[in-house]
């Protein structure tokens, strides 16, 4: 529902700039026919404020959106259990940098360890402790290779954390 809402607002924002950008190049017509380039030259700078973030906005949302699908196309959805949590000592846009070590089940139910090492916030770093269930995708070929899943199927990744636990009298 979240990346709905983030595609919603996104569209309202495409919107509201294309119609102030339609204003301003109107106004900056207008001006051009009156007077001539020299005074309509300032209305051009709103509309290059409007357009540059734009522009910004849809192509970090694309490759973020790029990065997701080529993930999904070559891994599996999964989950892991982690089983240590440690800071790298390196701080991304002020974030810490985080190493996770996981039990990533398999698609049989079986764990191999895993690691990701990822940027996060300090109050969701607080909440990550031993035995937490993370959704996780990894590669079917190379399993060594693993990423945050930013899209979990919730109810199979609880489904699999029960069956797991269960078949290892695991409470």
């Amino acid at each position: 529902m979240k990346q709905n809402k983030n595609y919603l607002l996104i569209g309202i924002l495409i919107i509201c700039i294309g119609v102030s950008v339609f204003t301003i190049s109107q106004n900056f017509l207008l001006q051009m026919s009156k007077d001539g380039i020299e005074t309509a030259l300032p209305l051009l700078v709103p509309a290059l404020v409007l357009i540059v973030p734009l522009i910004a906005i849809i192509f970090t949302v694309a490759l973020r959106e790029l990065r997701y699908r080529k993930a999904i196309a070559n891994g599996i959805k999964s989950v892991g259990l982690i089983k240590n949590v440690s800071k790298t000592g390196n701080y991304v846009r002020k974030l810490p940098e985080v190493k996770f070590e996981f039990d990533v089940l398999d698609e049989n139910e079986n764990s191999f360890y895993g690691e990701v090492t990822t940027v996060i916030r300090e109050e969701e770093l607080e909440l990550l402790k031993e035995g937490i269930p993370v959704p996780v995708i990894y590669k079917i070929y190379n399993n060594s290779e693993i990423t945050i899943d930013r899209k979990p199927e919730v109810q199979k990744l609880k489904d699999k954390v029960e069956n797991y636990k269960l078949k290892n009298n695991i409470n």
